[in-house]
């Protein structure tokens, strides 16, 4: 079952400056094998340098995402021990006997 998270990405060029984006983005919790906490996107939340409508409390995380032999980071709107528990909640399901 994937999960609904928010990422938030940097949108522009090489000739432009950083701007970021936000968008919706589906995780499988099976392949997450790290979140820690992303203090450098929160200190740009706090400066206004984000979305505009992002509360300055908002937390981000950044997750590390098994590829096989390689792997993937996203940073991702919420505590660590939110997306953790958003991310467990994901995997318990109702079975049918």
């Amino acid at each position: 079952m994937l999960v609904r998270l928010t990422e938030v990405c940097v949108n522009g060029a090489v000739t432009t400056p950083n701007s970021y984006i936000l968008r919706e983005v589906f995780v499988n919790p099976e392949h997450v094998v790290m979140i820690r906490e992303e203090r450098r996107i929160q200190d740009l939340n706090e400066r206004g340098m984000l979305s505009e409508g992002l509360d300055v409390s908002h937390r981000f995380s950044k997750l590390t995402i098994n590829r096989g032999q390689s792997g993937t980071e996203i940073v991702v709107i919420g505590a660590p021990d939110t997306v953790e528990t958003k991310l467990q909640n994901s995997a318990k399901q109702l079975l049918r006997g």
